[in-house]
């Protein structure tokens, strides 16, 4: 388990809908080893979704186990669960989720302002993550003069200031033309040439080749756990 960020198993979820109950997961196991690229994908009421919250530390499993880079985090309370979302995990939504008055800078700084990093270094942190991401000389802009691709790009350095253990993305691509859809997923490869854990929850088969295991999703249950063409090619 010490090699491995994500850990799950037995994973099931049910929702109330009105006097039943409906199982939206049914006893998933995932393991995610440390530097991983992969897509979970799956059509609309697959449970990707709620795979995804539950991977997040933002709902809780009805049945089952998940540890996070090593830790239970089925035992853990409120508090604890959002410390380790935010020290743990780093999110990139479809809808970038930006604080629309605040520059680039002051966005990606955000999140370090829950670690009690102190002014001069929450920006220099966020400098240079914007930097490594291609944005060094948006620093200023807010999200409003920004291109979509430009935002999204703030928020996947929003997602790695903090040195999260994973990067979770939700449909990373979809506010994006397709132009832009390809210099992100390029910037995700490289990301995970750096080293960083990727898992893309995505229904787009063109984003998921992009990684290197594409984890299928139907009716609750994990129905096909493969390597991509990509991984084949590297091995």
């Amino acid at each position: 388990m010490a090699d491995n960020v994500l850990d799950l198993a037995g994973i099931s979820k049910d929702y109330r809908m009105g006097e039943s109950l409906m199982r939206v997961l049914n006893s998933v196991d995932l393991r995610v080893e440390r530097g991983e690229y992969l897509a979970i994908i799956g059509p609309s009421g697959s449970g990707k979704s709620t795979l995804m919250n539950l991977v997040g530390c933002l709902d809780r499993p009805t049945e089952g186990s998940y540890h996070l880079n090593g830790k239970d985090v089925g035992e853990l309370g409120d508090d604890a669960l959002a410390d380790i979302r935010n020290r743990e995990i780093g999110f990139i939504f479809q809808s970038f989720n930006l604080l629309a008055r605040q520059d680039a800078l002051h966005n990606v700084a955000q999140p370090l302002v829950y670690r009690g990093l102190r002014h001069g270094k929450r920006q220099k942190r966020a400098i240079e993550t914007l930097t490594s991401v291609g944005l060094a000389d948006r620093l200023h802009h807010r999200p409003n003069q920004l291109s979509g691709g430009q935002r999204q790009r703030v928020a996947i350095a929003r997602a790695l200031v903090g040195e999260p253990a994973l990067i979770l993305a939700d449909e990373p691509t979809g506010n994006l033309d397709s132009k832009s859809s390809e210099e992100i997923m390029r910037l995700f490869d490289d990301l995970n040439a750096r080293g960083h854990t990727m898992v893309i929850v995505t229904h787009e088969n063109e984003v998921a080749e992009h990684t290197r295991r594409i984890v299928r999703l139907r009716d609750g249950r994990i129905e096909s756990d493969t390597p991509t063409a990509r991984a084949g090619a590297e091995a």
